[in-house]
């Protein structure tokens, strides 16, 4: 599947999971990153949340007889925020896998929420035929933007899924992490593309977003993702610069190798 089926594919969240959802900014974007397409349905998505499903290892999106299928939130039963670690064993009771949810990092982010969301992939008329939790955890560091991870189980979907390329591939601690940083350019309804942009999109890791707003916003967002006991897990950061990557790549090390008792 390529990019532009995946992203049609995204057509956002509800209101109800940005306004739930602790790490993610809500109003940022209504469409997701596309080239170009409209739902005729759309529900409100985060530009980094967009970002993540798009690299969730291919698990956002699949097509089935060339019918495109999505995932999204979902009212279920199991859903609810946490403020301590120490509720984790609910947690992986109720999401129904084992999760690994740091309490701090060398980098000085230090566990801050937690939130267990019901998810489900969405049918050709919307409905739902497959229902999942996902965990969405927050970690905040002083004087920087928050850190989010995000775990959701492996899915097997009929009809396969082409992730998108990462910026590069690391081996770390036996396990192969995805790391990217991309770059959102968030442009008015009716905005006409560049030749620059025609040709940063073709390169990849650019996207163009139509939103309702009056001027032109470009953001940088940067992602570690990888597979972890039949779990994906998705390191996030939403202030993206030089240094995210390595950074990324460390936290996802120590994530690794405490899911491995070490």
């Amino acid at each position: 599947m390529n990019r532009e089926l995946v992203s049609r594919a995204l057509s956002g969240l509800d209101d109800r999971h940005i306004s739930d959802t602790m790490c993610f900014s809500p109003g940022v974007m209504r469409d997701a990153p596309e080239r170009t397409v409209h739902m005729k349905k759309k529900r409100i998505l985060t530009v980094a949340l967009a970002a993540a499903l798009l690299l969730a290892l291919g698990v956002t999106a699949y097509a089935v007889s060339g019918i495109v299928r999505s995932t999204g939130t979902h009212a279920m039963p199991k859903a609810a925020n946490y403020a301590s670690l120490s509720d984790l064993p609910v947690v992986e009771k109720d999401v129904g896998y084992p999760v690994t949810v740091p309490e701090r990092f060398s980098n000085g982010c230090r566990f801050a929420g937690l939130r267990v969301e019901g998810e489900a992939v969405f049918g050709e008329n919307d409905e739902p035929v497959k229902e999942y939790y996902s965990v969405l955890v927050t970690y905040s560091r002083p004087g920087a933007a928050d850190r989010c991870l995000s775990i959701s189980p492996v899915l097997e979907l009929p009809g396969g899924a082409e992730a998108p390329e990462p910026s590069e591939r690391r081996i770390i601690g036996g396990v192969a992490v995805d790391l990217s940083r991309d770059h959102y350019k968030l442009v008015p309804e009716g905005y006409e593309k560049t030749e620059a942009d025609r040709e940063m999109e073709a390169a990849g890791h650019y996207y163009i977003s139509f939103v309702d707003a009056e001027e032109i916003t470009e953001r940088d967002y940067a992602f570690a993702g990888f597979v972890l006991n039949s779990a994906n897990y998705m390191l996030m950061d939403m202030d993206a610069d030089d240094s995210s990557l390595d950074d990324l790549a460390q936290m996802a090390a120590e994530l690794i190798a405490a899911a491995n008792g070490e």
